[in-house]
């Protein structure tokens, strides 16, 4: 391992170059030649951050995962998959639905906007008398 602080920097920019170049010109985001470099541009920068805190006691702050801790998550199935359940979003105001205040009590909503129909209105107004 580079103790190098310098060294680390220089490996780790070196690993950002190549997995640039693989993401950039490769036709499949799987491709082995993307998933290798990704693999040692995490591995310059857990170095680099290693260096970084074993020399300056400085943390960096991002933080590396592995592909594993995804699995926890993983049903075979990540088409558009969040980590947390979106839908509990849109049942948070449901326990107050009760209290909610209903404004408009007519059953009937069709005569609640003058002018839209009014001579359906009259026309009907006019054959009851």
């Amino acid at each position: 391992m580079a103790t190098n602080p310098r060294a680390a920097l220089d490996r780790l920019i070196g690993a950002f170059e190549d997995f640039h170049q693989a993401a950039t010109t490769a036709d499949d985001p799987e491709a082995p030649a993307v998933l290798e470099a990704a693999d040692k541009l995490a591995d310059a920068y857990t170095i680099y951050d290693d260096v970084i805190f074993t020399n300056f006691d400085v943390e960096t702050p991002l933080d590396v995962f592995d592909n594993d801790s995804d699995d926890f998550y993983d049903d075979d199935d990540d088409s558009g998959d969040y980590l947390y359940d979106t839908d509990d979003y849109d049942d948070l105001d449901d326990d107050d639905d009760d209290s909610d205040v209903d404004y408009d009590d007519d059953e009937d909503d069709e005569d609640d906007y003058p002018g839209l129909d009014d001579e359906e209105d009259e026309d009907s107004a006019g054959s009851r008398s």
